[in-house]
């Protein structure tokens, strides 16, 4: 497998989980750009021949998702039958991540008698993050009514647009810069998700405590304090308040690793296809059953 990273030293996370995963070697390239990525996909197509180009996976990371999306773009564009190649788009784990959380969401509301995303109100705050995108964009495809916020109205509303151009998917953008602001997002939503920056809580009790309409809450990151205050790491689908139902970080931690696990071992014996947060999505749904 040969990992394209955007940054300059490639992650130890995904070079391991590759191995892990059954790839016999693993080549981290690090510094990969748009533009030094046709030389480089053109030069991992034509050494093994027709017979042999199966046998090469290639792996899209690194911090810079813009730059990512653009590599994708340009590996794509670089192959043609018969030398064509398995391409993961998995970005600092984003897509896997997305993928776990809004698959277990929508179990644990399936569980709960509530029917799955279909019709439910979703609010990702601080939702402009990768996997704030992704998770919205997910949501969105299930039949969710979307809303992202962020700090800044103009980004909340471009970040929104930009999904809606890329996607396909209906999204609004929204400002939650302050308790009152994200209350308003947040106090009619069926489901609330924080992706905001680790050791920030943007939910406090009393802010559940008035949201009626509230199923279930789930939290990106690990560290404390969680974006939900009540919630536990390890909750996993757990009852915090009456009729609220929560999601820690540990919970889809698990589910993310299952994932990115058999989304690597698809992607080495499809030998072809690109494999992004699409594939995840229905992946982690599978492991969930």
């Amino acid at each position: 497998m040969l990992l394209f990273d955007t940054d300059k030293y490639v992650t130890p996370f995904d070079v391991l989980i590759a191995y892990d995963s059954g790839f016999d070697i693993v080549v981290p390239v690090a510094q990969v750009d748009a533009k030094s990525v046709t030389a480089l996909t053109q030069d991992a197509m034509f050494p093994r021949g027709v017979k042999g180009v199966g046998h090469t996976t290639i792996f899209v990371g690194g911090k810079d998702v813009d730059e990512a999306k653009k590599i994708l773009k340009n590996v794509k564009k670089s192959m043609f039958p018969p030398f064509e190649i398995s391409i993961i788009v998995d970005p600092r784990g984003g897509h896997t991540t997305a993928s776990a959380l809004v698959a277990k969401i929508d179990n644990v509301l399936s569980e709960k008698g509530f029917e799955g995303l279909k019709e439910k109100k979703v609010v990702i705050l601080a939702g402009t993050g990768q996997v704030g995108q992704l998770a919205a964009t997910i949501c969105a495809c299930e039949g969710s009514d979307v809303i992202i916020t962020s700090r800044n109205k103009s980004r909340a509303e471009g970040i929104a647009a930009e999904i809606e151009k890329e996607e396909g998917t209906k999204i609004m953008g929204i400002q939650g810069a302050n308790d009152d602001e994200i209350f308003e997002a947040v106090k009619d939503a069926d489901v609330v998700i924080t992706a905001g920056k680790a050791g920030v809580c943007l939910v406090n009790t009393e802010m559940l405590k008035k949201m009626d309409k509230c199923k279930v809450v789930a939290d990106v990151n690990a560290v404390p304090p969680l974006g939900i205050e009540g919630l536990e790491l390890s909750d996993d689908g757990k009852e915090i308040l009456p009729g609220v139902f929560g999601l820690g970080a540990l919970a889809t931690g698990d589910l993310k690793y299952k994932t990115e696990m058999a989304v690597l071992n698809a992607a080495r014996e499809a030998k072809k296809g690109v494999f992004d947060y699409k594939f995840a999505f229905g992946k982690a749904k599978e492991l969930l059953k």
